[in-house]
């Protein structure tokens, strides 16, 4: 079936967190004088509902800091929340430049293309001032929709936004959160962007079972 839309994730596939400063969990911990272990444990228990749009995230650190004994003051965390959103907004400038390309290139083509993203609010606050935002007909967040990669509905979700089926389309990401499976399982074809995994220092190999872009423009290759 010939392909009428491209998809792609966001972090590791459009862009990347790798190469800047990033703020991590440990750091959080830190500024909000709490104990790490059981910080991360609690903020790792609400990712899914910060990902779902079920809880956001001033509510997750309280939440955190409430478990961890400790009484968080609006002014830390103002703070905490503000280097969250700027070392987020910060993976917008490190983009492959043949990201861009590629995307000119589908535009060219007549193709529809659309971000699909499992993300909680404050990751992606910057997203609509970004350079690659233009380039998409639909963006599909998951805190927005209350879906997630790997459930089939969010990629059809975004087919129906398209107006084109699922077979017609391509799914382009690093294959994280089993989401490449999930493509697939939603009737489309799907190709694993390694051009920033490479790059890790825990580079992820080639999932079996799926096409491989080695950088952006080899995505074109698979374009029938």
């Amino acid at each position: 079936m010939r392909t009428k839309a491209v998809l792609f994730d966001l972090f590791e596939t459009l862009m990347t967190e790798w190469g800047h400063k990033k703020y991590t969990k440990s750091e959080m911990s830190s500024d909000l004088g709490v104990d790490q272990a059981l910080f991360n444990q609690c903020w790792d228990e609400n990712e899914q509902k910060r990902y779902l749009g079920e809880i956001d995230f001033t509510d997750s650190i309280r939440y955190a800091c409430e478990r961890c004994g400790k009484a968080i003051d609006s002014a830390t965390l103002d703070a905490v929340m503000e280097k969250r959103v700027l070392t987020k907004s910060a993976c917008f400038h490190y983009v492959h430049q043949e990201v861009y390309q590629l995307l000119e290139e589908l535009k060219g083509m007549g193709l529809k293309t659309a971000m699909v993203s499992n993300c909680s609010a404050e990751e992606v606050e910057g997203i609509s001032e970004s350079k690659l935002y233009p380039f998409f007909d639909q963006t599909i967040l998951s805190y927005q929709v209350g879906l997630q990669k790997p459930d089939s509905r969010i990629y059809h979700r975004a087919a129906d936004l398209l107006e084109v089926a699922p077979e017609e389309c391509i799914f382009v990401g690093d294959g994280g959160s089993n989401e490449l499976e999930g493509a697939r399982n939603a009737g489309m074809r799907a190709v694993q962007a390694k051009w920033y995994t490479n790059q890790l220092p825990y580079r992820r190999e080639s999932i079996p079972g799926f096409s491989v872009a080695e950088e952006p423009l080899v995505v074109l290759d698979f374009i029938v």
